[in-house]
């Protein structure tokens, strides 16, 4: 009866090892905790941390660029108060966007979309999120020709909190991974809608989102988990991926899990 019982809790044991080891790190737009948001040097401290996505923010200028950028307007992290859809590339190319975070990163600029891709390339997986500020001419369009054209289709995901430009993406390539952002439950039925994975904050998901999310199919990418209790709680529930600005704090509790 004893042996009996000590072959269940190495049974056990071992099944929650593979769980954690299944559970992949996304740094958010780059390992932001660590370096100015949606750069190339948070780029660079997510793969030296170890994450397995980099999570990053896509827009268009006014002419048709594809650059990096979060928020609507460059105030925050760049000092100039002009929205992202009313300034042309060759002004968005002179900002300075690492001094804000922290003066050692004086002259970091806005990226180029594809730039990035070609630093990521064969180093990191992308989690692109597509923003919808109201003003995009072709953003699905040309994220996803850029994708096609630099062979990135399989070390990617596009994600975005509109699920009409989701819709696109998967219509013009459905073997784009795509996901669907939310911080509430949408008023229609998400889990069986045609998305791959489900991108969601953090305080929705418990045992029973899991369970009827893998029931459908779909992968879940959970954020912005910055705390290691809240990390420990998703790992128990044996989510897919964990989006966070620490990817190394991730990092090591995934590894301690392992040991």
């Amino acid at each position: 009866m004893k042996s009996l019982k000590r072959v269940f809790i190495f049974v056990f044991m071992a099944n929650m090892l593979m769980m954690s080891q299944n559970i992949t790190i996304t740094a958010h737009r780059g390992a932001s905790g660590h370096a100015p948001e949606n750069t190339l040097s948070s780029l660079r401290k997510a793969i030296e941390m170890g994450a397995d996505f980099c999570e990053i923010d896509v827009q268009e200028t006014i002419d048709g660029v594809l650059i990096l950028f979060h928020d609507n307007n460059f105030k925050r992290t760049t000092g100039i108060d002009k929205n992202v859809w009313e300034t042309t590339y060759d002004e968005v190319k002179n900002l300075e966007a690492g001094c804000w975070f922290d003066s050692s990163y004086k002259g970091e600029p806005v990226p180029l979309f594809e730039v990035f891709l070609d630093k990521a390339k064969g180093k990191i997986k992308l989690n692109i999120e597509l923003k919808n500020n109201g003003h995009q001419v072709s953003l699905a369009e040309k994220v996803v020709d850029m994708i096609t054209e630099k062979d990135f289709i399989e070390e990617c995901v596009i994600t975005s909190f509109d699920f009409a430009l989701i819709d696109k993406v998967k219509q013009m390539n459905p073997k784009i991974k795509a996901g669907y952002i939310f911080s509430r439950l949408p008023k229609f039925d998400v889990f069986t809608s045609n998305v791959d994975l489900l991108s969601v904050n953090k305080g929705l998901v418990d045992s029973e989102f899991v369970e009827k999310a893998k029931q459908n199919g779909k992968e879940i990418h959970v954020w912005t988990v910055n705390k290691t209790d809240e990390m420990q709680k998703l790992i128990d529930l044996n989510v897919t991926n964990i989006i966070t600005d620490f990817p190394d704090r991730l990092k090591a509790l995934l590894n301690k899990k392992e040991e």
